[in-house]
C-alpha cells in the first residue's frame, strides 16, 4: 500500500528538513525518484537526504553533467543522478545502476521518468511543484518500509 503525502515548503530550509526526515523515517529506503522542472529543488532535497545519512551536504552538486556523483562518508553510500540529458534508455545501461542498488547504497535518481525498465515498484516518489520563487509543494508516494511511515503532514512550519 502506497502511503501519500503532500508537503508545502515556503524555504530551501524547509525543503532540506522534509527530505531529512523522510530519510529518518525511512532509513533503509532503496531509492527516491525526483521529477519536477529545471530549479524546482531535486538537488537541494538530495542534500536533505545526505544530511540524514551523516554525509557532507557541501559536498552534493547536480550531476547534469557526470550524470553520476557517489557520496561517502556517513552510514550509507548514496548515489545521485540526473538523467536530464539521457535520450536513450539503453544509455542507463553503461551507468551501473543494478551494482549500485547491490551494494546497498541510496540510489536518488533527479528525471527519474526516464529510467523505463529500471525503475523500482519500492522506490520512494517524489514530485516538485514550483509555487514560487521560494515555495515547493513536494507529492510524496512512499511505499511502506518498516514500522515508520511517512507522516501526513501537509506542511512543514
Amino acid at each position: 500500500m502506497t502511503t501519500e503525502a503532500v508537503h508545502d515548503t515556503k524555504t530551501p530550509d524547509e525543503t532540506l528538513a522534509v527530505a531529512k526526515a523522510l530519510a529518518e523515517q525511512q532509513p533503509d529506503c532503496p531509492a527516491y525518484y525526483l521529477e519536477g522542472e529545471l530549479g524546482a529543488g531535486k538537488t537541494l532535497f538530495t542534500k536533505g537526504l545526505a544530511a540524514a545519512y551523516g554525509i557532507d551536504t557541501a559536498l552534493v552538486v547536480s550531476p547534469t553533467f557526470a550524470l553520476v556523483n557517489r557520496y561517502s562518508g556517513g552510514s550509507r553510500c548514496l548515489y545521485h543522478l540526473d538523467l536530464y540529458r539521457i535520450e536513450k534508455e539503453r544509455e542507463l545501461d553503461e551507468l551501473g545502476i543494478e551494482e549500485m542498488e547491490e551494494e546497498g547504497a541510496l540510489v536518488v535518481v533527479e528525471w527519474a521518468e526516464k529510467l523505463g525498465r529500471w525503475r523500482r515498484a519500492d522506490a520512494t516518489v517524489v514530485h516538485f511543484d514550483v509555487l514560487s520563487e521560494s515555495e515547493r509543494r513536494l507529492r510524496v508516494e512512499a511505499q511502506p518500509l518498516s514500522s515508520a511511515s511517512v507522516s501526513d503532514e501537509t506542511s512543514v512550519s
